[in-house]
Protein backbone atom coordinates (compact mmCIF):
# COMPACT_ATOMS: atom_id res chain seq x y z
CA UNK A 1 0.00 0.00 0.00
CA UNK A 2 2.86 2.27 0.79
CA UNK A 3 4.36 1.56 -2.49
CA UNK A 4 1.32 2.58 -4.32
CA UNK A 5 1.14 6.12 -2.94
CA UNK A 6 4.50 6.84 -3.37
CA UNK A 7 4.36 5.62 -7.16
CA UNK A 8 1.39 8.17 -7.23
CA UNK A 9 3.36 10.85 -5.48
CA UNK A 10 6.01 10.22 -7.87
CA UNK A 11 3.49 10.59 -10.97
CA UNK A 12 2.25 13.97 -9.72
CA UNK A 13 5.15 15.29 -9.15
CA UNK A 14 5.99 14.06 -12.86
CA UNK A 15 2.97 15.90 -14.33
CA UNK A 16 3.39 19.15 -12.06
CA UNK A 17 7.12 19.30 -13.48
CA UNK A 18 5.77 19.01 -17.09
CA UNK A 19 3.10 20.83 -16.68
CA UNK A 20 4.95 24.23 -14.85
CA UNK A 21 6.57 25.21 -18.03
CA UNK A 22 3.09 25.35 -19.90
CA UNK A 23 1.17 26.78 -17.32
CA UNK A 24 3.93 29.71 -16.85
CA UNK A 25 3.49 30.21 -21.09
CA UNK A 26 -0.77 30.41 -20.47
CA UNK A 27 -0.27 33.21 -17.81
CA UNK A 28 2.20 35.02 -19.93
CA UNK A 29 -0.52 35.11 -22.50
CA UNK A 30 -2.85 35.77 -20.92
CA UNK A 31 -1.02 38.95 -19.30
CA UNK A 32 -0.42 39.90 -22.89
CA UNK A 33 -3.96 39.44 -24.26
CA UNK A 34 -5.31 41.64 -20.96
CA UNK A 35 -2.49 44.39 -22.04
CA UNK A 36 -3.50 44.27 -26.02
CA UNK A 37 -7.31 44.84 -24.76
CA UNK A 38 -6.70 47.64 -22.63
CA UNK A 39 -4.36 49.26 -25.64
CA UNK A 40 -7.07 48.95 -28.38
CA UNK A 41 -10.02 50.04 -25.50
CA UNK A 42 -7.67 53.27 -24.90
CA UNK A 43 -6.72 53.92 -28.68
CA UNK A 44 -10.61 53.26 -29.21
CA UNK A 45 -11.88 56.02 -26.72
CA UNK A 46 -9.33 58.41 -27.67
CA UNK A 47 -10.85 58.14 -31.04
CA UNK A 48 -13.93 58.74 -29.96
CA UNK A 49 -13.31 61.82 -28.02
CA UNK A 50 -11.36 62.89 -31.21
CA UNK A 51 -14.67 62.26 -32.98
CA UNK A 52 -16.95 64.34 -30.46
CA UNK A 53 -14.03 67.43 -30.16
CA UNK A 54 -14.64 67.63 -33.65
CA UNK A 55 -18.34 67.41 -33.72
CA UNK A 56 -18.91 70.58 -31.17
CA UNK A 57 -16.19 72.92 -33.01
CA UNK A 58 -17.67 71.60 -36.44
CA UNK A 59 -20.56 74.67 -36.16
CA UNK A 60 -17.99 77.34 -34.96
CA UNK A 61 -15.88 76.36 -38.03
CA UNK A 62 -19.00 76.70 -40.37
CA UNK A 63 -20.06 80.05 -38.54
CA UNK A 64 -16.26 81.17 -39.12
CA UNK A 65 -16.09 80.09 -42.61
CA UNK A 66 -19.07 82.50 -43.31
CA UNK A 67 -17.71 84.91 -42.09
CA UNK A 68 -14.62 85.00 -43.58
CA UNK A 69 -16.30 85.32 -46.67
CA UNK A 70 -18.87 87.81 -46.33
CA UNK A 71 -15.71 89.97 -45.26
CA UNK A 72 -14.37 89.46 -48.68
CA UNK A 73 -13.92 92.62 -50.78
CA UNK A 74 -13.38 92.33 -54.91
CA UNK A 75 -11.02 94.98 -55.67
CA UNK A 76 -12.78 96.60 -59.20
Amino acid sequence: MRNDFSDIQARLADINRRAAPVLEENGRLHAAAGKAVTLILIIAAFGVLTFIAIALTEQSLKERAVINQEQITWQK
